[in-house]
């Protein structure tokens, strides 16, 4: 009997052994898929994104816009995101506020996406952009009173996979904006003054960003 638990022991352990050289060595569609998951440098996708801006200065309102970005991955767990927004807001309806948007990100993924096989991706990033703002009050032959600036950037997302090569992805944004800044004050009685600051410090935009992408082509081949 003490020598039937040894065979079946070894027979299971010779079994296993088995199994792990064909998941890792012996199995050739095994291996191509690792391999797929494990080689994305190079990747190329385009895409479409809608944008809900929310200041985090005075007066506090929402800008609703869209835009588009392409991505070129580098690493399996690294990618880069180039977008460009067009965000639109009505301020207290005494107001209206243009924001654009041209920059782009670093994204790091926290998990390791296995070639986009995992249906939920999330990723950190950070950036920068070059940012306009222009405001201008309601009635006739008011001014546009603008300006360009630069910002930093840093979001948390998640990509959620619909396959390898198509992805929904939603984040949140916080936007610091490097310069001057203008702003629309809403005074006690009722008026609106537009003001600017020598620096922003901390204020800038809150953005939640919800896209979609489309992988369209590999720039190069991942080395095996």
């Amino acid at each position: 009997m003490h020598n039937v638990k040894w065979i079946a022991v070894l027979l299971v352990a010779f079994i296993s052994t088995q199994q792990l050289f064909a998941e890792g060595r012996g199995d050739p569609s095994l291996l191509a898929r690792d391999t797929i998951a494990r080689k994305q440098g190079g990747a190329f996708s385009v895409g479409f994104r809608t944008t809900i801006n929310v200041f985090t200065n005075q007066p506090k309102a929402f800008g609703m816009g869209a835009g588009g970005s392409v991505r070129l991955q580098i690493l399996d767990r690294l990618n880069t995101e180039w977008f460009a927004d067009y965000i639109t807001s009505n301020l207290y309806n005494k107001a209206s506020r243009t924001d654009a948007h041209i920059g782009w990100n670093v994204m790091y993924y926290i998990i390791n996406p296995r070639g986009f096989t995992r249906k939920f991706t999330p990723f950190i990033a950070a950036g920068h952009c070059f940012d306009y703002t222009g405001i201008r009050l309601n009635g006739e032959d008011q001014p546009m009173h603008d300006r360009w600036t630069s910002a930093v950037q840093m979001s948390i997302g998640c990509h959620y996979n619909i396959t390898p090569s198509f992805d929904i992805s939603v984040s949140t944004l916080y936007d610091l904006h490097l310069g001057k800044e203008i702003d629309a004050d809403l005074e006690k009685d009722g008026t609106m003054v537009i003001s600017e600051h020598n620096n922003a410090g901390w204020e800038g935009h809150l953005m939640f960003i919800f896209s979609v992408h489309y992988k369209i082509a590999r720039l190069w081949k991942p080395k095996r």
